[in-house]
């Protein structure tokens, strides 16, 4: 009798013992679950928050652009370069300023967008309107000092043609090259530029 006993009170503290390491992971697993949970949520409030700041910030980008274009790049003659240089120089620090924003931007946002899918849809289309918007004005910022550039050379080379004294033109430094992040080979924001490069040569007044 006294045997059976140890044994049905052994049996208790097995079955005990069982239970709480049962309860011990399910309460690791609730509270883990919980814990990813309210990361992921905090996760897409971020970029919904961040997504608003970056239209706001590719805005005030396009706006700058479309000057960059309307006062620069139009119609543009070797007399305006020399004329305007220091004011297009003055543009252009504003438009990568602009740009060096949208940089901020994505950099917050980036370890959040590539390669991350979220529960949401919304923040799934956010995330990709980021990556192609990045993408854009990055390679819209590259093709048009590359064509300003161009410029410069074209005038620079005009100087020397018909040797002249005038001091030559700066061109701008560039330390970026075209991207693609999503790897499509479309390199957004940069077949636009180029085909403007075609039809806006430069002309001598």
């Amino acid at each position: 009798m006294k045997v059976k006993h140890q044994n049905k009170h052994l049996g208790i503290l097995i079955f005990i013992g069982f239970l709480l390491i049962a309860v011990g992971i399910i309460s690791y697993v609730v509270i883990n679950y919980t814990s990813d949970q309210a990361e992921v949520k905090k996760r897409m409030d971020f970029v919904l928050n961040t997504y608003d700041t970056f239209i706001i910030d590719v805005d005030s980008f396009n706006k700058i652009r479309e000057t960059v274009y309307n006062e620069i790049m139009q119609d543009t003659y070797y007399q305006t370069l020399k004329d305007n240089d220091t004011m297009y120089k003055e543009i252009f620090t504003s438009y990568e300023k602009s740009l060096k924003k949208i940089d901020e931007d994505y950099d917050n946002l980036k370890d959040k967008c590539i390669n991350v899918l979220h529960p949401k849809a919304e923040v799934n289309n956010k995330c990709e309107a980021i990556i192609i918007g990045y993408e854009e004005v990055v390679n819209t910022y590259i093709s048009d000092v590359t064509m300003y550039n161009k410029n410069i050379d074209s005038y620079n080379e005009w100087l020397n043609e018909k040797e002249s004294q005038d001091p030559k033109l700066e061109k701008i430094k560039l330390t970026r090259d075209y991207i693609d992040i999503n790897g499509d080979r479309e390199y957004e924001g940069r077949k636009e530029i180029q085909e403007q490069e075609a039809v806006g040569d430069i002309s001598n007044e």
